[in-house]
């Protein structure tokens, strides 16, 4: 075996190394976006911030169902002919976030802005005007 064979074996080992090593610190979850998530009086909003460093926006989608917001994607591993890695501690992977929010949103009214490897989810609250009195009908009246 000549030096170039050796070293490209070495490599190909320490590759496989790295890859199992990776796996296992990430464990089966995969990618899961950091999030932060407030009421701000000012504009009477509820505001979610998601890191998604890497992602394109085309490759994120967005969804206010009920009391909850999901953001869903796949943060793509980046290939690349010829590379041998020394060390993989970023998460990649597709993944779901759900954030559940603790009053009624109106979706209609939702705005999503994605900069600089940070979305932005603006939540509009919907306005109660308290309790409402409901007319009870006889049963002949149904």
């Amino acid at each position: 075996m000549d030096l170039d064979d050796l070293h490209n074996e070495v490599l190909r080992a320490f590759d496989d190394i790295c890859a199992v090593r990776g796996r296992q610190q990430r464990g089966a979850s995969g990618f899961m976006p950091l999030a932060d998530a407030f009421y701000e009086e000012s504009s009477r909003q509820i505001v979610v911030r998601f890191e998604l460093p890497g992602m394109e926006r085309d490759d994120i989608s967005l969804f206010v169902e009920r009391r909850e917001l999901a953001v869903r994607g796949d943060r793509r591993f980046p290939a690349g002919e010829g590379r041998v890695y020394q060390q993989v501690e970023m998460d990649y992977g597709p993944f779901e976030r759900r954030i559940r929010l603790t009053v009624d949103v109106d979706p209609d009214a939702t705005t999503a802005t994605y900069e600089a490897g940070v979305l932005e989810v603006r939540l509009t609250l919907i306005e109660r005007e308290g309790a409402k009195q409901i007319r009870i009908n006889a049963e002949a009246e149904s």
